[in-house]
């Protein structure tokens, strides 16, 4: 019994440490006012300057969970869940700002990178529910892998905030 529980002890340590390196790379979402796709289309300044609000308030969000680890694989299930509800609030408000027609194929892009991204998500919580520190590890190296595709889409609608690693500043050319 004691070696299941230092197995079980390793697992969750893991799992923290996976989520501390992995989520800054995650994108987000927040609770800043949208423009409805119902409305006239947004200056494409206007959907950056709106955007970057939604994914700056995201990344604020992951930042207070970030500041309290999961510990037991039930509060690593249950931060991962969180962070998946974070982000897919962020590209459901991103998906109904009304971006001009020039710049919605790159939108379009970026939203599919981070819907992808949340499907990766889902398979690290099932994971993470099952104590499965090598699968969880694998959709964390998954979720790393992608983040380079989605900071190019993102920068290529011109946002400076959205799927930005954790702890970095934007650079002048968003």
């Amino acid at each position: 019994m004691p070696a299941r529980t230092a197995r079980r002890r390793v697992c969750v340590t893991t799992l923290a440490t996976l989520l501390a390196v992995g989520f800054g790379a995650c994108g987000g979402g927040g609770g800043t006012s949208t423009t409805a796709a119902t409305s006239a289309p947004l200056t494409k300044s206007q959907l950056i300057e709106q955007g970057d609000a939604i994914c700056k308030e995201a990344r604020d969000r992951f930042a207070q969970l970030q500041g309290s680890p999961p510990t037991t694989p039930d509060e690593v299930a249950t931060f991962t869940q969180r962070v998946i509800g974070i982000t897919e609030s962020e590209v459901s408000r991103l998906r109904a700002l009304n971006a001009p027609s020039h710049v919605k194929p790159a939108l379009d892009r970026y939203l599919r990178a981070m819907e992808e991204n949340i499907d990766v998500l889902k398979q690290g919580l099932k994971a993470a529910r099952r104590s499965d520190a090598a699968a969880y590890a694998k959709a964390q190296a998954k979720t790393a892998e992608g983040q380079v595709k989605r900071l190019a889409y993102a920068q290529a609608v011109g946002f400076e905030q959205c799927s930005r690693p954790a702890g970095t500043a934007p650079s002048g050319s968003g």
